[in-house]
C-alpha cells in the first residue's frame, strides 16, 4: 500500500492522537489550575479530613498533597512546613471559634450580659463537639509559640478577648464579682475548655454521665455564673 493511500488513515490516527492530548491537559488542568486561595483551603480541609479518620499521626503533608490531587510540592509552597500547615488550620479553627460565639450573642433577643456569658460559654462546647479535629489543632503543643505566625496570634486571642469584654459588662452591671479581669476569664474558659476536651474524647459515658453532651453544657454553664456571681 502507497504512502499516498495511507494518508486518510493517518491523518485519522494523528487527529485521535491530539484529541487525546488535549483530553488529557485539560484533565490535568483541571486538577492542579485552583486559585492560590482554594488550593490552600482545599489542603486544610483534607487535612481535617484526614485528621478525623486517622487522627493526627496519620496526617502528612504528602498526604494532604495527594487526596487534594496536587503536587507532593505544593502544600510545602503553601504552609512551608508540617507545623505551618497545623499553624493555618488553627488560624481558620480560631476564626471560625469567633464567628460563632459572636453570631450566639447577635441571635439573643435581649441585650443581657449574663446572656451573653452563657451563651458564649454553649457557642465554645457546640463548636468543640462539631469540629473536634479543630480543637486539637487549636491548643496543640506545637503551636503554644505563636510568633511565628502573626495571624494565628492574632486569631487567637479574640474568642478570649470577646470573653472578656462579656465579663467586664457583667462586672459593671454588678452582675458578678469584682475581681482579676484576667482570671475570671481564665476561670471561664479553664471550665468550658475542659468540659468540652472531656466530651469530645467521649469521657462522660465511662464516668455514668450518660445524658445529651449539650444538657450537661447547659447546666455547667449555669455552675459557672453560681461560681462568680455577687452572693446577696
Amino acid at each position: 500500500m502507497s504512502i499516498i493511500q495511507d494518508k486518510p488513515t493517518l491523518f485519522l490516527t494523528l487527529s485521535r492522537l491530539c484529541v487525546f492530548i488535549s483530553f488529557m491537559l485539560a484533565k490535568n488542568k483541571k486538577n492542579t489550575s485552583y486559585h492560590h486561595g482554594d488550593l490552600k483551603e482545599t489542603l486544610i480541609n483534607q487535612s481535617l479530613s484526614i485528621i478525623d479518620k486517622e487522627g493526627l499521626g496519620g496526617l502528612t503533608l504528602r498526604k494532604a498533597a495527594r487526596l487534594a490531587g496536587v503536587s507532593h510540592a505544593a502544600p510545602a509552597h503553601h504552609f512551608g512546613d508540617m507545623k505551618g500547615l497545623l499553624a493555618a488550620i488553627a488560624t481558620n479553627g480560631f476564626v471560625l471559634l469567633t464567628t460563632q460565639m459572636v453570631n450566639s450573642i447577635d441571635q439573643l433577643k435581649e441585650n443581657n450580659p449574663l446572656y451573653k456569658f452563657k451563651t458564649i460559654g454553649l457557642a465554645y462546647i457546640e463548636f468543640a463537639l462539631k469540629n473536634p479535629s479543630f480543637l486539637k489543632i487549636m491548643y496543640h503543643s506545637e503551636l503554644s509559640d505563636k510568633k511565628s505566625y502573626p495571624e494565628l496570634m492574632r486569631e487567637s486571642k479574640k474568642p478570649f478577648q470577646l470573653l472578656k469584654n462579656i465579663i467586664m459588662e457583667c462586672q459593671k452591671e454588678k452582675l458578678i464579682k469584682d475581681g482579676n479581669l484576667d482570671e475570671s476569664a481564665l476561670f471561664a474558659w479553664s471550665t468550658v475548655h475542659g468540659f468540652s476536651n472531656l466530651a469530645v474524647n467521649d469521657q462522660l459515658k465511662s464516668k455514668g454521665l450518660k445524658k445529651n453532651k449539650m444538657e450537661y453544657a447547659d447546666k455547667i454553664t449555669n455552675l459557672l455564673y453560681t461560681g462568680l456571681k455577687i452572693n446577696n
